[in-house]
């Protein structure tokens, strides 16, 4: 099996540009000129569940097996989330928030979030396991000022007086 980085014609030459600044901080930029690319993630999705839709996509340990999600059904999924996203009315003033661990609920919920232009924030569960005294917890997501908020796992109390999706 070849490896992807080993071809050197896949890899752009390892050459930058300097300039240097009168504050003593630096730009550095690519001589090479930028070739087409995706407009946003939710274009890589599309192409490839089109292309190889049943081909893996994303894949994470559950139990003693694995959950495998192929292309088509990561964009099927993400179409019904995205949509699930708009209906609750969530928009760059009330953001969404995701309050749990890494996995592919997480994953697919940013994807379809991204999708339809939601901005998303992720807030580590260590804010919100274990604690008495959920002040931290509280200014985070006040300061997000978010529409809803995600949480995989038990509901703290500390998330009272927000609206809350629970998976």
């Amino acid at each position: 099996m070849q490896i992807f980085f080993d071809d050197e014609s896949q890899l752009a030459p390892a050459r930058v540009e300097v300039e240097q600044l009168d504050n003593g901080g630096f730009i550095l930029r690519s001589p090479e000129p930028l070739g087409p690319y995706a407009r946003c993630v939710g274009e890589w999705l599309e192409k490839w569940a089109q292309e190889t839709p049943d081909a893996l996509y994303l894949a994470a340990r559950e139990g003693d097996g694995w959950r495998e999600l192929s292309y088509a059904q990561v964009r099927e999924t993400i179409g019904q989330l995205a949509q699930g996203l708009l209906d609750l009315g969530l928009s760059s003033a009330q953001p969404l928030i995701v309050l749990s661990g890494n996995d592919l609920d997480h994953a697919m919920l940013t994807l379809a979030a991204m999708h339809v232009g939601i901005p998303i924030g992720t807030v580590s569960v260590a804010y919100s396991k274990g604690r008495k005294d959920y002040s931290k917890l509280t200014t985070i997501l006040n300061g997000f000022n978010p529409g809803c908020i995600f949480v995989i796992t038990k509901i703290q109390p500390g998330l009272k007086p927000f609206k809350i999706v629970v998976s």
